[in-house]
């Protein structure tokens, strides 16, 4: 599957509806674990296994045309080497926070990874002019932007302590992760393919607002 984008504005808009779609899927994923109670692990493993499959169906050619247009909004086929990659690693990412923090933490987390990287990403492409000293591509109004969403949308899950040093944290792992070295370790295909911050982004903010703990 080949997505071309035709335009500078044709590839803000499908960068802009990408991270509309990874803010939904967040959103959706906090209300899923708390719907699913105890069986919240179990349902989190059942969504990496199928997007996994899902994955591997799209790498055959197996997957029906009609999937195609929403597919190339859902992912960005010309950075990533695996179909489904952020997800798969998004699910991954989350997972691991449920395994090793708290409830609250937990949806903190996901808030942070979910409105902090859509808003920051968004916000950079859409009014970012500054770039940030150590980055290329991050902008000062993209990575504010993100960390004031992050910022808010974490409040409701911990305290305001732990929303800060979490969205703080996060937003500038996530600003770091463009820099030339970082590119450079990444090299290898393994590295490469979890070095993303939809894995990293939750754990680490989890475990900032873990270590502050509640005041």
């Amino acid at each position: 599957m080949k997505c071309d984008y035709q335009d500078r504005e044709s590839s803000i808009k499908s960068e802009v509806q990408r991270q509309l779609i990874h803010l939904l899927t967040g959103i959706t994923l906090i209300f899923l674990i708390r719907i699913a109670g105890n069986l919240a692990l179990t349902v989190l493993l059942l969504l990496i296994a199928f997007y996994i499959l899902m994955s591997v169906i799209i790498v055959m050619n197996k997957i029906p045309l009609s999937l195609s247009a929403f597919l190339c909004r859902w992912g960005r086929p010309a950075k990533q080497h695996v179909p489904l990659q952020g997800t798969i690693l998004l699910l991954i990412g989350i997972t691991l926070s449920f395994i090793l923090f708290p409830e609250n933490v937990i949806y903190a987390s996901i808030a942070i990874v979910a409105f902090g990287d859509s808003i920051a990403t968004a916000a950079g492409v859409l009014i970012g002019n500054h770039k940030l000293p150590y980055s290329k591509k991050k902008t000062v109004e993209g990575t504010v932007s993100g960390t004031i969403a992050a910022f808010l949308a974490a409040s409701f899950f911990v305290t305001p302590l732990q929303a800060l040093v979490g969205s703080v944290g996060g937003m500038l792992l996530e600003s770091f992760l463009d820099l030339q070295t970082i590119r450079e370790i990444n090299s290898q295909t393994l590295l490469r393919f979890f070095f993303n911050d939809n894995l990293l982004i939750p754990i680490f903010s989890g475990l900032l607002m873990f270590i502050v703990g509640p005041v």
